[in-house]
C-alpha cells in the first residue's frame, strides 16, 4: 500500500496547480449534476400517477438531508456554470496566463452565492418539520 501511495505521490503532485484542480473540480461537479439528474426525472415522472402520488413523492424531499443537499446543489452548478466561463474566457479571449486569477474569481462568485443561498437555505434546514 505504501508503495502505491508512493507512486501517486511522485506521479501525480508535481501535476497538481490551479488549472488541474479546476479541471477535477469542474468534471466531479459534472459527474455530480448527472448523478443528480436521474432521481430528478423520477420524482418529476411520478406526476404522470396523479398530484396525490406526487405530493407523496415529493415528501421525502422535506427532509432536512434533502434540505441541506439542495444548499450542496446550487453550489455545483454555480461551480459549474462559473469554471464554464473560466474556461470559455481563457479558450476564446488568450487568457490562458490568468488561469490562478480566474480560478479565484469562481471560487468567490461561488463562495458569494453560497452565502447568498445560505440566507434562503440554513434557516428552512434548521426549521421545524
Amino acid at each position: 500500500m505504501t508503495a502505491l501511495v508512493a507512486y501517486l505521490r511522485r506521479s501525480l503532485l508535481p501535476q497538481v496547480n490551479v488549472g488541474n484542480a479546476a479541471w477535477l473540480l469542474h468534471r466531479l461537479t459534472g459527474l455530480a449534476l448527472a448523478v443528480y439528474l436521474l432521481p430528478h426525472f423520477v420524482s418529476i415522472n411520478g406526476s404522470r400517477a396523479g398530484p396525490a402520488a406526487f405530493d407523496a413523492g415529493l415528501a421525502v424531499f422535506t427532509a432536512p438531508l434533502y434540505k441541506a443537499a439542495e444548499w450542496l446543489l446550487i453550489g455545483t452548478v454555480a461551480f459549474h456554470g462559473f469554471n464554464g466561463l473560466r474556461v470559455i474566457a481563457i479558450d476564446f479571449f488568450a487568457l490562458s496566463g490568468r488561469q490562478k486569477l480566474l480560478f479565484w474569481l469562481v471560487m468567490a462568485a461561488t463562495a458569494a452565492v453560497l452565502l447568498a443561498a445560505s440566507l434562503l437555505f440554513v434557516p428552512r434546514i434548521l426549521a421545524p418539520a
